[in-house]
């Protein structure tokens, strides 16, 4: 049902013409992708499809690595995260509105860009590589995690949380 080229382009066309009720579930294992900008890896995830009057319903659960940068050192690193999301895709002759989603006539799906949607919803505003990141020196701009440097005590404590010791 997946495509070796692009794994996340499902043939769906087979359920068209079935009763509505029908399903099929779809297991999703990717070691590596690229999704435009977004890099990913080790991409787990179920997709069940659902035959109903409006359309193809797809019911997704998805768990991976997304390459993204530390907010307090800026490091690269992957991030695990996990998503759940539904989509309806409406056949043609049932379009309503301009966000509907649209199935193909060739009956190929191609997921990738609701993928990519979903996964990056699904990452904090503050992405850390670690909980105890000490970041980078607001002075001279050195990677507290790597190295001390003399404008910041060798406890390797985030500056933040010297700042909030140091008023209590």
């Amino acid at each position: 049902m997946n495509n070796r080229q692009n794994p996340l382009r499902l043939n769906v066309g087979y359920l068209y013409n079935k009763p509505i009720g029908s399903l099929r579930e779809v297991p999703v294992e990717v070691e590596h992708i690229e999704i435009d900008d977004l890099n990913v890896r080790d991409l787990r995830s179920h997709i069940r499809i659902s035959r109903t009057r409006e359309g193809l319903l797809l019911q997704v659960t998805a768990e991976a690595g997304v390459l993204t940068t530390c907010s307090r050192c800026l490091e690269t690193f992957y991030l695990p995260v996990s998503t759940e999301f539904e989509e309806l895709y409406q056949f043609p002759s049932r379009h309503r509105e301009e966000t509907d989603l649209i199935l193909p006539n060739d009956g190929y799906l191609d997921m990738s860009s609701i993928y990519r949607e979903y996964l990056i919803l699904s990452l904090p505003i503050k992405r850390l590589c670690h909980s105890d990141c000490a970041g980078l020196c607001a002075v001279c701009g050195v990677n507290l995690n790597e190295t001390t440097c003399e404008h910041h005590p060798k406890s390797g404590a985030h500056p933040a949380v010297i700042e909030q010791e140091e008023s209590a």
